[in-house]
């Protein structure tokens, strides 16, 4: 039986390799001691943005739940920031170009969508509604039609195949 390496301990390989590699690089052009020191001011800026942003949400997620809305969206966006923050925290120049990368507000908002859709395909319906709210879905109209299912591309699901419109809708709690 073979030994299965898993994603994330290849990912943290790859990462630590890569983090000593520009290490090395950097210090040969700007020198080591001041390499340490712009890391050490790095790691200094993640701790003092890791109490800030875990304020901020804390704060955050206390006003939502006072005004009786929906945490999803706040949380995404304080997740990654604190993401950032712990990015900034770790020793090497690629994950504190990362983590100064997630407060930049664009490329802040885009991983707050993608852990969104993250946070989508891991909770259940029910789960994802109470975060965020209703879920806006594309359903079609219409009786599907019967196609061969024995014919070329038949697999998983094939024998149905519809022909009729999209309609957009969104799911509603019935409370």
């Amino acid at each position: 039986m073979g030994v299965r390496i898993r994603w994330p301990a290849l990912a943290l390989v790859v990462t630590l390799v890569a983090e000593v590699v520009v290490f090395i690089i950097v210090g040969k052009l700007i020198g080591f001691g001041f390499a340490v020191l712009i890391l050490l001011a790095l790691m200094a800026l993640g701790a003092v943005l890791l109490r800030r942003e875990g304020l901020r949400a804390w704060r955050r997620f206390q006003s939502v739940a006072a005004a009786g809305e929906r945490p999803g969206p706040q949380l995404t966006r304080s997740l990654v920031g604190l993401l950032g923050a712990v990015f900034l925290l770790m020793p090497g120049f690629i994950t504190d170009v990362l983590g100064l990368a997630l407060f930049v507000p664009p490329i802040r908002a885009l991983a707050s969508r993608g852990l969104t859709v993250l946070a989508g395909r891991q909770l259940a319906s029910a789960a994802m509604s109470e975060l965020f709210g209703p879920r806006l879905v594309k359903v079609r109209a219409g009786r599907p039609t019967r196609i061969n299912a024995n014919g070329p591309g038949a697999g998983a699901g094939a024998g149905v195949a519809t022909d009729t419109e999209t309609i957009e809708g969104e799911i509603v709690d019935p409370r």
